[in-house]
């Protein structure tokens, strides 16, 4: 029998080695994957090894980051041999088949004593044979054939009759053929949504988050607002753009009314700043460079611009650079925090200064211990809202966030919040 064994090291430098026990083996980030690794380049549900016998076989489950087997990009199943290298999304897993010999069994007694079933099935045929046709089967087979031809008959004059009726009316009166088409309503007024629905803008889902898919295609410009909308509305609309652009891969990411008006309180702090207006369209100005510096540390480079902006504050500064300089903790924090959700960037920014100190598994490990101590979902409990309402994170590394997100915002369309400049589109 086959054995699978796979060899990878975790994020804590140590070598871990488990064996592929079932039929189905899914490997990613979430805890109810059937191999867990807490790194944060692999996507919830990453990948699926399946087994046949003695095959297996390596799939793509979507991931934001890939799989490869042996350096070729897998999409569709794909066989594994012994001494081939998977990349889960950048980290290396090393395959190992072993195949365990059984005994053979020998059958030969079995066949000597084997009896021989065709003399058996030769002696039925001739008793069958001579039991000849039954008498009432002669007598109803004619008479169900007659019967047979009398229906068949009137069904055809019945046919007949109709279609030469129906040729000669469409020939006196040249009418096409009725077909009942249901009336059409005289107003779908009732039927349209209140204006506010329409806040959601292209892609994006109303507040309650449920349900449904989304064919939209991903937003790339500035989030159209109405004139009429309000203060906290446009904060909803932009901020939950900022939300998905920074994100990996959180097309439904959103802001709850009661956050945004959280958000719109320090919005304010920056309406009308004539030195965040520069260092936005700074950003603008360098965003290749800015891509760069991203891209090497599988960084949104609107998260990366984002954060410096946020630093530098009310105070104009050198936007590449302090992008430069914090983008090694911000890769850092987030191989432990992750950067799949909106809500792991959140966290990743409020755990800054933890970062910079050298702390950069000191969230990620109270994280781990309030799940296994809470009721909440995983999802609530990585949250910075859930987190500060329970004293979990403090007031400054909520506040941080908190900024982070709030110039976000603006930096989705500027103009809307008082501060001129155009739209950060990286």
């Amino acid at each position: 029998m086959a054995e699978l064994l796979l060899t990878y090291t975790d994020t804590d430098g140590s070598r871990q080695r488990v064996t592929v026990d079932r039929d189905e083996f899914v490997i990613g980030r979430h805890s109810e994957c059937d191999l867990a690794i807490a790194d944060s380049r692999l996507s919830r549900r990453h990948a699926k090894i399946a087994r046949s016998g003695e095959r297996f076989t390596v799939e793509d489950l979507g991931s934001s980051n890939g799989t490869d087997l042996n350096s070729q990009p897998v999409f569709d199943p794909v066989d594994i041999r012994s001494g081939d290298v998977l990349s889960l999304g950048g980290l290396e897993v090393r395959a190992e088949i072993s195949v365990t010999q059984q005994k053979p069994v020998d059958s030969s007694p079995a066949v000597a004593v084997a009896p021989a079933p065709a003399p058996a099935k030769k002696s039925e045929a001739p008793k069958q044979a001579k039991r000849g046709i039954p008498l009432w089967l002669i007598l109803v087979a004619p008479v169900s054939a007659a019967l047979l031809v009398v229906i068949i008959a009137g069904v055809v004059l019945v046919v007949v009759s109709r279609g030469t009726n129906g040729a000669s009316a469409n020939e006196t009166t040249d009418d096409p053929p009725v077909i009942d088409i249901p009336d059409k309503p005289k107003s779908n007024k009732t039927d349209d949504p209140p204006a506010n629905t329409s806040i959601a803008g292209p892609g994006n889902p109303t507040p309650s988050n449920t349900g449904g898919t989304s064919n939209d295609p991903p937003v790339t410009g500035p989030t159209p607002t109405p004139a009429n909308l309000s203060e906290t509305a446009k904060v909803e609309i932009n901020g939950a753009t900022f939300l998905r652009r920074v994100a990996q891969n959180d097309p439904r990411a959103f802001l709850t009314t009661e956050q945004a008006k959280r958000v719109g309180a320090k919005v304010k702090q920056f309406s009308g700043s004539s030195a965040v207006a520069d260092n936005i369209s700074s950003a603008r100005k360098n965003a290749e460079q800015i891509k760069s510096i991203a891209g090497a540390k599988n960084l949104k480079p609107q998260l990366l611009a984002v954060a410096a902006i946020a630093k530098l504050g009310s105070s104009r500064g050198d936007v590449v650079a302090t992008a430069q300089s914090m983008a090694d903790v911000l890769d850092k924090l987030s191989i432990q925090l992750g950067n799949e959700l909106s809500d792991d960037c959140l966290l990743t920014i409020a755990a800054f200064d933890q970062g910079a100190a050298g702390q950069t598994m000191k969230l990620r490990d109270m994280l781990q211990k309030l799940a296994n101590e809470s009721t909440e979902s995983s999802r609530t409990i990585r949250s910075i809202w859930f987190l500060q309402k329970q004293g979990k994170i403090t007031q400054a590394e909520f506040d941080r966030a908190l900024t982070f997100l709030a110039v976000g915002t603006i930096a989705q369309n500027p103009k809307e919040f008082g501060v001129n400049a155009e739209p950060l589109n990286i």
